[in-house]
């Protein structure tokens, strides 16, 4: 169909309007109206000379191709380090480092796929941060000893969790985090948060330690360098994100939107908590959401707990079937 379009169009190049598109391309190219027609035949020119001058060479060459190819093999050494084997030899080239580069990248392997990402996020973030724009925090730290404490405990608990060699104690260890991070919101006066926190802590613990009888073993996948290697890139993205978080809060671009809610909380909705006042009024569709999120997480729960009942009462059922009964 490509050949027949392309014969058609070339004995009749007007068919399609070509003159029109080829005037208003030119046109637009050069400034002025340019007319442009196109025919079969524009009489003799340098391009039809040309032309019968390549075919007739092509003739030639082709009536005496056996002589001619008989004198060329002299170029023969020269020729294997011609052009077109600089060309072999670099797509030979670009195939190996594809071959390479899939080795090394997409080795199959999740946590190397992770540190990847991880290790380019450092990489641009952290140049973006230290190089073109030195981090500047101007705000002032007040500190209390309780609030150490809690952020100490927070940092154990999470180098016990990634040390541990039992499943237990990192779960506890990851429970430790997540009541320190309950505490803190108590600690600044937000009570709604920490027990939400609280609740899906407990919860999480609990499903944790649950499935804990079915993992398998612990076994070492990794040597002790990429143990190291993980641990520092780890170290800097926290510290990266850190950093982030402490520059971000220097920079204030807008009015936030927090005194806005400050000032309505009580004459808007009716209430002194201003937690309370944004779940339930700035934010209810989204609470609303959130809590068909955990309405299906409990029916999952349930269910699962059900099939575990249902499969061990199949159980008992089979093994009491196959007893052999005494008349």
């Amino acid at each position: 169909m490509l050949a027949l379009g392309s014969l058609l169009l070339g004995l009749m190049p007007a068919v399609l309007g070509a003159d029109a598109l080829l005037t208003a391309t030119a046109t637009a190219i050069s400034g002025q109206t340019v007319e442009v027609a196109l025919s079969l035949w524009y009489g003799i020119n340098v391009a039809l000379i040309m032309s019968i001058i390549s075919l007739g060479l092509g003739f030639l060459l082709f009536r005496r191709w056996d002589s001619v190819r008989g004198r060329l093999s002299v170029l023969a050494p020269l020729m294997r380090h011609g052009p077109e084997a600089g060309y072999e030899s670099m797509m030979n080239g670009v195939v190996h480092f594809s071959e390479w580069q899939t080795r090394l990248l997409q080795n199959g392997y999740m946590r190397n796929y992770i540190l990847v990402m991880l290790a380019t996020l450092i990489a641009l973030i952290g140049n973006s941060i230290l190089l073109r724009h030195s981090p500047v925090f101007a705000f002032d730290l007040e500190v209390r000893f309780h609030e150490v404490v809690v952020a100490g405990t927070m940092v154990m608990g999470a180098l016990f969790a990634t040390i541990s060699r039992s499943r237990l104690g990192a779960v506890v260890s990851v429970g430790v985090m997540g009541f320190s991070i309950a505490l803190i919101f108590i600690l600044f006066s937000a009570p709604d948060l920490a027990i939400t926190q609280l609740l899906v802590e407990t919860l999480t613990v609990i499903l944790l330690v649950l499935v804990l009888f079915r993992l398998p073993r612990f076994s070492n996948l990794s040597t002790s360098l990429e143990r190291i290697r993980d641990g520092v890139v780890a170290a800097m993205v926290g510290i990266l994100i850190c950093l982030l978080i402490m520059t971000s809060w220097s920079i204030q671009q807008f009015e936030p939107i927090s005194t806005y809610m400050i000032e309505n909380s009580a004459p808007l909705a009716y209430g002194r908590n201003i937690v309370n006042v944004i779940l339930v009024d700035y934010r209810a569709l989204d609470t609303l959401g959130e809590m068909f999120v955990l309405a299906l997480a409990a029916i999952g729960v349930i269910a699962m707990l059900k099939l575990r009942n249902n499969t061990k009462t199949a159980d008992s059922s089979n093994v009491a079937a196959k007893e052999p009964y005494d008349g």
